[in-house]
């Protein structure tokens, strides 16, 4: 496993942590579409310490270009955008290896990466790609495949609670402080800290709450004497995601985000389609 360098990813391993940026640094990354939009995320993803990426596009530098895409200039007219645009990108992060390929997209070339980005292609292509690929991603759409694993459900901060009690059975009862609600449900895993007594709670886990606080069956640890903290131990699930072409067909996706409008997030679904009519 290749290490971290924990003074140039100081701020981003203190979000994500080290098993996350170790994941990160196994990806080799292509993104398709050298324009002002392909550029701003072939930067961020460099930086953010991937173990490769690839710049596709096959079109030339135009004036155009020069207004959006920053590693462009006049000296690159009617020069490929990926190729011009390598120098820059490779110069952002010496820990990321940097490529260009300035030929066409295909299959044989999407299976060679774990996430492939599209910026400027067309939807037929966009659907396409989306069966070849379990995970591409445009400006609309998120394809992780049928059985994507999800560490963290909702991002938010594991639930915990001060003990004021365990009584010893089976099942074992766990009564928090009455100044806080204690945040877990039915079916919730947990784990003890700094449990004093019944010492074995803290090493052993994580813990099944049912209704009530019932934990398993304690009845042979020893006498619970006072203090503890519960803390909520998330759990992995499983996610399967449609590909492109079913999804687009599916309106029970589409996010409904306006009460004032309540057909306007169809119609704007149906308009992002008609427009790669054009």
């Amino acid at each position: 496993m290749t290490e971290i360098d924990e003074g140039f990813y100081s701020r981003q391993l203190y979000v994500l942590g080290h098993e996350a940026m170790h994941r990160m640094g196994a990806a080799d990354v292509l993104i398709a579409g050298m324009r002002g939009l392909g550029v701003e995320i072939a930067k961020n993803v460099i930086l953010s310490g991937v173990k490769s990426v690839t710049v596709q596009d096959e079109g030339h530098t135009g004036w155009t270009d020069l207004s959006t895409q920053f590693f462009l200039n006049e000296s690159h007219l009617g020069q490929n955008r990926a190729t011009c645009s390598l120098p820059q990108l490779s110069s952002l992060n010496s820990h990321v290896h940097v490529s260009a390929h300035p030929g066409p997209l295909d299959k044989d070339l999407l299976l060679k990466f774990q996430v492939v980005v599209l910026t400027d292609s067309s939807l037929d292509d966009q659907k396409r790609f989306a069966d070849t690929k379990d995970s591409v991603g445009n400006q609309l759409f998120c394809d992780f495949g049928k059985d994507f694993m999800v560490l963290d459900q909702d991002g938010e901060m594991p639930a915990s609670a001060m003990i004021q009690t365990i009584f010893k059975d089976n099942p074992g009862v766990v009564i928090c402080t009455d100044d806080q609600k204690h945040g877990f449900s039915d079916g919730s895993k947990v784990s003890f800290s700094g449990v004093q007594g019944m010492t074995e709670l803290n090493t052993r886990g994580p813990w099944e709450i049912k209704v009530r606080s019932y934990i398993g069956d304690i009845s042979g640890f020893s006498e619970y004497e006072r203090g503890g903290v519960v803390t909520e131990v998330k759990q992995p699930c499983t996610i399967s995601f449609k590909p492109l072409s079913e999804a687009l067909l599916d309106q029970e996706l589409l996010i409904f985000n306006d009460f004032g409008k309540m057909e306007r997030h169809k119609t704007l679904h149906l308009t992002f389609q008609a427009l790669h009519t054009l």
